[in-house]
């Protein structure tokens, strides 16, 4: 999970961008959508893909959001972690034991910001990134490149794929360069489920 908060805190494939209007009018519906959201919950698979490593490396686990800044994200193969953002609440777990935090330090600020506004859509506002829509068999796939030469340092790319229909994220990826590269798919998504405040604590 340091991999990925040190990732979000600091190529472009040749896709045809759709009519500015287009993507107006998908951020608009995708936004106005997250304002009836209150919840959501999902099972996760990241696939790290590098030149130094053999093969991928694969881990599951669950992620909970609720509404206004709860986040709980939870490895659970190959090996058990999670954290959990409350508000300004830190709670971590790292297989051993359970650290618990009061304030945010600025890696966490960043990284519960871009979950947040991944997952509400709000990112596609953000005047720091390129945006290239493409909607293809019912997704809507959004590449957003950095315009800050620090961050493209680190991050040459972003590519959110949502369901066109039910709206939800089905798949973030991340591209450090040509080789390396974070793939998280997201399925059995649930929107205004009930989740228990044991979650987050």
């Amino acid at each position: 999970m340091s991999f990925l908060v040190n990732l979000i805190l600091f190529i472009s494939l040749s896709i045809p961008a759709l009519s500015q209007e287009q993507d107006t009018d998908f951020a608009k519906k995708l936004q106005e959508h997250y304002k009836t959201v209150k919840s959501i919950s999902a099972d996760f698979t990241q696939s790290k893909q590098s030149l130094l490593f053999d093969e991928a490396l694969v881990s599951k686990g669950v992620f909970y959001y609720e509404k206004p800044d709860k986040i709980r994200w939870e490895q659970l193969a190959p090996s058990a972690n999670y954290f959990i953002l409350n508000k300004e609440e830190v709670i971590q777990f790292d297989g051993e034991s359970v650290k618990k935090s009061t304030g945010l330090n600025m890696q966490m600020s960043i990284f519960r910001q871009f979950i947040l506004s991944t997952v509400d859509g709000s990112i596609l506002n953000d005047p720091s990134f390129e945006k290239r829509f493409q909607s293809k068999n019912g997704e809507m796939r959004i590449s957003l490149v950095p315009l800050d030469k620090r961050m493209a340092k680190r991050l040459v790319k972003i590519e959110l794929t949502f369901d066109e229909k039910t709206l939800v994220l089905d798949q973030l990826k991340m591209y450090e360069n040509q080789d390396d590269s974070t793939e998280i798919s997201f399925t059995n998504q649930k929107i205004n489920t009930s989740i228990p405040a044991s979650i987050f604590q």
